[in-house]
């Protein structure tokens, strides 16, 4: 008489419909960490491009201020005082917008940058997976256990006329 000896199973990976649950979760924090590490690259670069952009506008007004400074020491008419003060008024206050439109821009592009950094990984074809298996164990606590669900809606008892 022939032994029966039980057939092998084949595994999730071995049919190609998906992948364990333990090697899920773990492609899962690896994606997460590439998301937060692409999210702080991002970060970082933009932090960059706004400190070159108050170094550079702070030497400029350097240049200005050392230039109207020198001319100060020279002989002046009190009309030159006037001019010296308003074209450095002048130009202070357009450096400060050209500073803030350029700090600002370079705020948004970082910000592009970072919610690039996780669309893309939502967008991508393990995304598609990622979010159903998100929903699918979003689901699976809400439907399982009353105490993550929420507290069911209570019936009042109905009274008849």
């Amino acid at each position: 008489m022939r032994a029966k000896t039980p057939l092998p199973v084949p595994s999730r990976e071995s049919t190609g419909r998906g992948t364990t649950p333990a090697r899920f979760l773990a492609d899962l924090g690896r994606q997460q960490l590439a998301v937060a590490t692409d999210a702080a690259c991002a970060l970082l670069r933009g932090s960059e491009a706004m400190r070159a952009i108050q170094h550079q506008a702070a030497r400029e007004a350097s240049l200005r201020h050392q230039a109207a400074a020198q001319k100060l020491h020279g002989n002046c008419e009190p009309a030159d005082l006037l001019a010296i003060q308003s074209d450095l008024l002048s130009f202070d206050l357009q450096g400060a917008t050209q500073y803030w439109q350029q700090i600002t821009a370079a705020a948004l592009q970082s910000q592009v940058e970072m919610m690039a950094s996780a669309t893309h990984l939502l967008d991508s074809e393990q995304g598609g997976a990622l979010k159903s298996a998100m929903e699918s164990f979003q689901a699976a606590i809400t439907s399982s256990n009353g105490f993550f669900a929420g507290k069911p809606a209570a019936t009042a008892p109905q009274i008849h006329a």
